[in-house]
């Protein structure tokens, strides 16, 4: 063989086996990022975005979410179910998150501020609905013939049931309603229908829609508790996670 080539290949040979002895200490496997399942109901899910917020300040957690109507909840397959509501039987430790107030909502003609709650459960039981036969209306001596249309969310929905359980005590709607299931759909409806009624989360409520006082019923009866419920006391991010929830209320 060709001396020369025969002394290239050795140093070839020699670069080799250098490259594979480095001397750099072999990388440990970084911790993966803590997926929490969480499922809450249509009724909160404006509370999403502090949920997505709250869970951007905690290094290495994601949040992966499903929103399911209240019966088909499944806390066994999930580390965290937001809903409305008293605590059940099946919860194993429950976190109370804040409340939420039921208001009723109005549209820009209604003639009155304020409604008595058995003038409320007249009216969405289909007992009145003319603003002219309304109690309210008529000692204010106000001169009206304008109908009531009332706007609800539809059958089985989460806040159609709550809001039988506070006002309607609980009867059920029989007026045959206008059905909304989004805020901004409710929004279109009252303004084509500006003597109409609904009602919705004090927190979902819109700028510049009028809410209707309520008398004769107690505060707190309007008032349902968010819970938080896990499989067991929280701790790590999902503890930091729900920290921050309540402190963002």
């Amino acid at each position: 063989m060709n001396i020369k080539l025969f002394a290239l290949l050795n140093i070839m040979l020699l670069l080799s086996l250098a490259a594979c002895d480095t001397g750099t200490p072999t990388p440990t496997k970084e911790e993966g990022l803590t997926i929490i399942n969480l499922q809450t109901t249509p009724a909160l899910t404006h509370w999403l975005p502090k949920v997505a917020d709250c869970a951007n300040r905690i290094p290495e957690i994601g949040v992966y979410t499903k929103v399911l109507p209240k019966s088909e909840l499944n806390p066994s397959a999930a580390d965290l179910v937001l809903r409305l509501g008293e605590r059940l039987d099946v919860d194993t430790f429950v976190t109370v998150m804040g409340t939420e107030e039921i208001l009723v909502v109005a549209g820009s003609e209604v003639p009155v501020s304020s409604l008595s709650i058995e003038s409320v459960q007249r009216i969405y039981t289909g007992e009145i609905n003319n603003w002219g036969a309304v109690p309210e209306v008529t000692e204010a001596n106000i001169q009206t013939n304008q109908p009531i249309q009332t706007l609800s969310f539809p059958q089985g929905h989460e806040l159609r049931l709550l809001f039988s359980q506070t006002y309607l005590d609980p009867a059920a709607i029989t007026s045959d309603p206008l059905v909304y299931s989004t805020i901004e759909y409710l929004e279109t409806l009252l303004l084509n229908n500006p003597t109409a009624i609904g009602y919705l989360l004090a927190s979902q409520v819109p700028d510049g829609v009028p809410t209707l006082s309520i008398t004769g019923i107690d505060p707190l009866a309007t008032q349902h508790f968010v819970l938080a419920s896990t499989p067991q006391e929280p701790e790590g991010g999902l503890r930091q996670l729900l920290l921050c929830l309540q402190d963002s209320r």
